[in-house]
Parts: C-alpha cells; sequence; structure tokens
C-alpha cells in the first residue's frame, strides 16, 4: 500500500479539521485541495498535495517596527 495515499478520514485528521469540514470544502468548492474520486463515493488525497496545501496556509511572523 502506498503510504503517501490518505482516506478522506485520514486527511482531515492530517489537516487538522473535522471529515465534514473537508466534505464541505470538495463539494461546494471551497478549498482549491486537489483529490481523486474512485466510483461515485470513494475520494482519496495525495499527502503531498495537502502538504502544498498547507505551505500555501503559512503565515510568517513579521516584527513590528519600533
Amino acid at each position: 500500500m502506498n503510504n503517501d495515499r490518505m482516506t478522506s478520514k485520514d486527511a482531515a485528521k492530517y489537516l487538522g479539521i473535522k471529515l465534514s469540514t473537508l466534505w464541505e470544502w470538495r463539494n461546494r468548492s471551497i478549498v482549491e485541495l486537489p483529490y481523486y474520486k474512485i466510483g461515485k463515493r470513494k475520494f482519496f488525497y495525495m499527502k503531498k498535495d495537502l502538504d502544498n496545501y498547507l505551505e500555501k496556509c503559512r503565515v510568517d511572523f513579521i516584527e513590528p517596527e519600533q
């Protein structure tokens, strides 16, 4: 089995969100997060895609000027 492939449940846990939130993102196109659809109701995500999404969410701390 490929360790880079994650079920929806695993992907939600990895991102730290509820499974229902991931469902909303996918079905309402709220967040651009690539996924694979196998059949009518089977989805999976690639870890590298989740990591890319998390990297885009990164906010770097900027020290305020004094």
